[in-house]
């Protein structure tokens, strides 16, 4: 064991006295490193309805056909209301006959009530008069409200569009009988679009409501805002779903598209990072090599080390001695680190 040792002192002697060996370097840096998990989930049209009639009739006209696009107030159907015209005709002639007794009564009622005041008429024959006037009164707002009642129905019967959409599914033609509640149409808007996202417990329990997040969809990349989880999870594969709205431009999304988000899985707060080609095996364990400078000469001073976090190209670390000093804006070697040892004379490129 003690010759191995001097062979391997002899050979650090060697290699210490050899020429200078060209690296490249970075600088150590503090902060935080995290580790994502990937996440598919599916896009929803977060505004989609199925259109239904107020009111029943024949089907006279139907204004739209599957992935037409439609404004908010357009006219989708037109239903049959001739039968409502007529009532809505008899109702308002009516109400020119009742105005008219109205108008009559309330004369005859200012009439009675001075010849009952100069006793030229009985008691009972001014109480009737009142009381007719009261009956035309109240039959007046009666058929007021069945007129009112008819024209919303007759209004109903134009079925129109509730918001800018696409037409998805139509579900009538012309000359088919419409049942009150009877599908029309599915209309969707596809400006406002969401996706749902099935989340372990684990990462359920740390997810804050209105944070911003970046959503994969296909070639595009999207600003999403988290809504909130829905508490109401799947019980075989205990998982609940993340619900992400999107912000919708110029992307055209379809309904069950794959979309992907990224989750932090570990992190390190506050701790050294170095690129990731800094740590190399040596003697069994990992090791980063620092630029010293002495009397105007670099050389390479090692470090064992603990990683405590890889993430794409960099590293988390701690040196595993306790007393040395790695610190931050120190110049750690990246390349041609697999060449050097302890000691060696470097030359730096830039």
């Amino acid at each position: 064991m003690k010759n191995l040792y001097l062979l391997f002192l002899l050979f650090i002697f060697s290699a210490t006295t050899q020429a200078a060996t060209l690296v490249q370097t970075a600088l150590i840096t503090q902060g935080n490193l995290n580790t994502e998990q990937t996440f598919i989930g599916s896009i929803h049209f977060s505004q989609s309805s199925i259109l239904a009639s107020k009111t029943q009739g024949l089907v006279l006209k139907v204004n739209f056909d599957t992935t037409d696009k439609i404004q908010q107030g357009d006219t989708l159907v037109e239903l049959d209301h001739e039968i409502l015209n007529s009532k809505i005709k008899a109702i308002q002639a009516s109400l020119k006959e009742l105005k008219l007794l109205k108008e009559k009564s309330t004369k005859d009622l200012k009439r009675y009530k001075q010849l009952v005041q100069q006793k030229n008429v009985s008691q009972q024959k001014y109480d009737e008069i009142y009381y007719d006037k009261i009956r035309i009164d109240q039959k007046l707002i009666s058929s007021n409200a069945e007129l009112e009642a008819l024209v919303i129905e007759r209004q109903q019967s134009i079925i129109i569009a509730p918001f800018n959409g696409l037409i998805t599914e139509r579900f009538i033609e012309i000359g088919e009988w419409v049942d009150k509640g009877g599908k029309i149409a599915t209309l969707v808007n596809p400006q406002k679009v969401m996706s749902l996202f099935d989340l372990p417990a684990s990462y359920a329990l740390k997810i804050k409501p209105s944070q911003k997040i970046m959503v994969k969809v296909g070639s595009h990349s999207l600003t999403g805002t988290i809504e909130g989880i829905i508490i109401q999870g799947d019980n075989k594969s205990r998982t609940f779903p993340l619900k992400i709205s999107l912000k919708i431009e110029d992307s055209i999304l379809f309904e069950g598209m794959e979309a992907q988000i990224n989750l932090p899985r570990t992190s390190t707060n506050n701790a050294l990072l170095v690129p990731r080609d800094a740590v190399i095996k040596r003697f069994g364990g990992d090791v980063i090599f620092i630029v010293e400078t002495a009397d105007n000469e670099n050389k390479a001073k090692m470090y064992p080390v603990t990683v405590h976090l890889y993430n794409n190209s960099m590293a988390s670390i701690s040196a595993k001695d306790p007393t040395a000093e790695i610190k931050a804006d120190m110049q750690v070697i990246v390349k041609g680190n697999e060449r050097v040892f302890p000691g060696q004379a470097i030359t730096i490129s830039h």
